[in-house]
């Protein structure tokens, strides 16, 4: 291979590398070992010893974007975003929803004329015991203070 078709590979492999840079260390060692691998596999099949035909080869296999996002989707995480020289959006985690509009919780009932159910209670308290000390005051009363019985005539027989 020349210097220059190197060149190409290395380039690729070190766009990918760059947008792998979230997944572990040994991890993307081995992926990058086997995306080498590979290009170098189909260069061997193909017998492509041109530039053109390396450049085939990887557009094949899919941009450094794509080749990283499929390996974020494998991994079941997703890459930071970053650029590259061979073009395409960067890859990066999903765009995130705006959070949900502030729920208020339901207002209590509203406590119509609590007040006055308040008032009423204390009123009918004061009644009921003014009511009951009058009773019992006219109960304790002296018999001095009583009225005297009238006579009641003697019947004839």
């Amino acid at each position: 291979m020349k210097p220059d078709q190197t060149d190409v590979v290395t380039e690729y492999l070190r766009e990918v590398e760059l947008r792998l840079s979230g997944l572990p260390l040994l991890q993307r060692r081995e992926l990058l070992a086997d995306l080498a691998a590979h290009i170098e596999s189909e260069r061997a099949d193909r017998n492509a010893i041109s530039e053109g035909a390396l450049i085939e080869i990887l557009e094949r296999l899919g941009s450094p974007e794509v080749v990283a996002a499929a390996a974020y989707e494998e991994a079941g995480v997703f890459s930071a975003p970053s650029g590259g020289a061979f073009g395409g959006a960067p890859v990066g985690p999903p765009p995130v929803a705006p959070p949900p509009p502030f729920i208020r919780p339901a207002p209590a009932p509203p406590r119509r004329n609590l007040w006055i159910f308040t008032v009423l209670a204390v009123v009918g308290v004061v009644v009921v015991l003014c009511l009951g000390m009058a009773l019992t005051m006219s109960r304790d009363a002296s018999p001095a203070e009583q009225a005297p019985p009238e006579p009641v005539p003697a019947a004839s027989f």
